[in-house]
């Protein structure tokens, strides 16, 4: 017996209708694995060997897709955080910033990263803006710790980082291609933010938004100033407007 699709929303389950839903949702999509420069025209990138101390730059070294992916390293320790990225700002491309709930997937290689030890160390995966302007992200993040533990911070705002749900048992390995995955929506009352690592949900929080919307976010080499030694590998990022999060 095949039903028609409304018939069949009635009779199935609430997560069949969402996953109907989704499948339906044609939503805007950003994805790049890295092949070109160009991929990120229009948007900011951090200049090469950025502060005598960090450099980035598309490799062949350790791919994940394709031929390329995005290397960044330390060799020095700086004068503020080590930032050797580029970035993807939506509100100065065609379609303006990602509205609602944004889903963002990337694969990230770390490897021989030393955060060092103490309250106040991180390395970050991914920075997602509450704002438009480039001195002043007022960014939700997706961090690393010194004691190996990927998390939310900055939720619900700047400075805090005050978890619905954490984990505090399933360590970030290194020398290994992981998947990262954060569902965010920059709701000012209703936001929320989900990391999950491999697939598994490790950090839940609220977030407070500026205006409901994802204006630009970025990914590589962002951390601690001291960090002395690593290197990251970033393929296969993936950002877009969804109805659900996975």
């Amino acid at each position: 017996l095949t039903l028609p699709l409304p018939m069949a929303c009635t009779v199935g389950s609430s997560e069949n209708k969402n996953a109907i839903l989704a499948l339906l949702y044609t939503g805007r999509q950003f994805h790049t694995s890295f092949e070109s420069v160009s991929d990120f025209n229009g948007s900011y990138i951090v200049p090469q060997n950025n502060q005598s101390a960090e450099t980035h730059e598309l490799s062949a070294l350790n791919v994940y897709s394709g031929e390329f992916s995005h290397r960044a390293w330390v060799y020095n320790t700086a004068a503020d955080s080590h930032r050797a990225y580029p970035t993807v700002q939506f509100h100065k491309l065609d379609g303006g910033s990602y509205q609602g709930t944004v889903y963002i997937e990337l694969m990230v290689y770390l490897k021989d990263v030393v955060i060092p030890t103490g309250s106040g160390h991180w390395f970050s995966f991914m920075t997602v803006a509450r704002r438009t302007q480039d001195a002043f992200w007022d960014a939700v993040t997706f961090n690393l710790g010194y004691e190996g533990i990927a998390h939310l911070m900055h939720v619900p705002s700047v400075g805090l980082k005050e978890w619905t749900f954490q984990r505090t048992d399933l360590y970030f390995p290194q020398n290994q291609w992981v998947k990262l995955g954060l569902c965010i929506n920059m709701d000012p009352t209703n936001g929320f933010a989900r990391a999950y690592q491999d697939g598994v949900l490790v950090s839940q929080a609220p977030v407070y938004g500026f205006d409901g919307t994802v204006p630009q976010v970025h990914f590589g080499l962002y951390s601690h100033k001291d960090m002395t030694a690593g290197e990251v590998f970033n393929d296969d990022l993936t950002i877009k407007e969804v109805l659900f999060c996975p």
